[in-house]
């Protein structure tokens, strides 16, 4: 029993059927995923109201579930029958290849596919939102503008959007480096990510000020964005070339003996586990194993010895949401372990935000997205935290639309903790 490959070239639309029908028997089966992301608990309602009969599910009736599906890949982690079981269940891939296909689209018009297209092209969105970053901010919190966009593309107008910085990262890091640059043993190779360098630039620097604090020296190589945004449309094709381009200029990199690490956990996912899955060869490899979460890299320090602690403050209560793309790269609970070194006492929230991505942008999904969040900010509530942590930007945001509270990344805090 062979599970679904989105890289062959030899799927089509009947043998992508025949896969999902395999699928869901299983997942009707089992139902462990029910409470894990909106999609489960639609294919469930509609298996259900079949009598748990899957052969009779059109496309029509499970293009639902495929829409609802915002690739977080808790399911892969949940799933007792993801390989090397023989049933070889890749949920979230499946989703990713029914989103090529026009059916599960239907109901959109012309604007909401251009919306789409648009919201996962997020190179293009950080140049023309830091090129013209007073327009853009303008645009992002202007309320009739917001109004327009709401009705012509579906982006919802409640919806808090991440400002645009004046410089990006990568130009700031070009101007800061022959001040602040330092020479060392430990080598690494920033991936800013598209948001670091476009919005959430503080996450850059002070990823680079911990860092090199510590003697590391940093370096930032050409790049582009990793890929990720493209599930959302099932857009195999420039997931192929931004992958390709970034092993291109990276793979040099790691031959001088740099590691490369990524502030947000999204791209480092991307690196780690979809490169090689898009391209099952050396290059994607040999940067799968290269590549670090910022804390996951510091915490390898700490274990050599090399971390410097010399904390000068630090929060008393931190609520931690750990990110779902952070989770699902098996490396335990790095971020929480560095801010706990700091003498803080860190509680851990496993929960979704809801956001991911462009999804929770949308005006379709606004409203589950939200109520996702509701959860998560309870959970927060209950932890009575001083301080509120999340190593995803997009999740912070979506964490500071829910309850009103600032929150920071992980490395952040140690900045802080260091007294930078």
């Amino acid at each position: 029993m062979k599970g679904f490959d989105l890289t062959s070239p030899n799927w089509n639309k009947n043998t992508l059927t025949e896969e999902t029908t395999r699928v869901f028997d299983v997942c009707e089966g089992c139902r462990r995923c029910f409470n894990l992301c909106p999609s489960f608990g639609t294919l469930f309602d509609i298996t259900d109201q079949q009598d748990g009969d899957v052969t009779k599910l059109s496309i029509e009736k499970f293009s639902d579930v495929v829409n609802q599906c915002f690739y977080c890949k808790m399911c892969w982690n949940h799933c007792p029958y993801t390989p090397p079981h023989k049933y070889e269940i890749d949920f979230p891939h499946l989703m990713a290849a029914w989103k090529t296909q026009p059916e599960v689209r239907k109901n959109q018009g012309f604007f909401l596919r251009l919306r789409d297209r648009i919201l996962v092209n997020t190179d293009l969105i950080g140049r023309l939102g830091t090129s013209f970053p007073r327009l853009s901010n303008f645009i992002r919190q202007t309320k009739w503008v917001r109004y327009i966009l709401h009705k012509a593309l579906g982006i919802h107008k409640d919806r808090i959007l991440l400002p645009f910085t004046t410089e990006t990262l990568q130009s700031w890091f070009i101007k800061s480096k022959n001040s602040s640059q330092v020479s060392g043993n430990n080598k690494i190779a920033l991936f800013g990510t598209c948001v670091s360098n476009y919005q959430s630039r503080e996450i850059g620097e002070s990823s680079i000020r911990v860092l090199q604090k510590n003697g590391v020296e940093v370096a930032y190589p050409e790049q582009q964005c990793c890929g990720m945004p493209y599930f959302d449309t099932g857009d195999l094709q420039t997931m192929k070339e931004k992958a390709n381009a970034n092993i291109t200029t990276l793979r040099p990199w790691i031959e001088d003996g740099y590691v490369i690490v990524v502030p947000t956990p999204s791209c480092s996912l991307m690196l780690k586990r979809e490169y090689p899955y898009l391209f099952p060869s050396d290059p994607a490899t040999v940067l799968a194993n290269n590549t670090y979460d910022i804390c996951e890299y510091l915490m390898i320090l700490h274990r050599k010895g090399e971390l410097l602690t010399d904390f000068v403050k630090h929060s008393k209560n931190i609520a931690y949401q750990i990110p779902c793309h952070l989770r699902d790269q098996n490396i335990g609970f790095k971020s929480r372990d560095l801010m706990s070194l700091t003498g803080a006492k860190v509680s851990t929230i496993e929960r979704c935000s809801g956001h991911d991505g462009s999804w929770g942008v949308k005006s379709e999904y606004f409203d589950m997205s939200m109520k996702m969040a509701s959860r998560l900010g309870k959970d927060i509530e209950d932890s009575a935290p001083d301080v509120i942590a999340s190593d995803c930007p997009l999740s912070a945001l979506q964490i500071t639309q829910s309850t009103g509270k600032q929150v920071l990344h992980p490395i952040q805090i140690i900045e802080k903790a260091y007294g930078l």
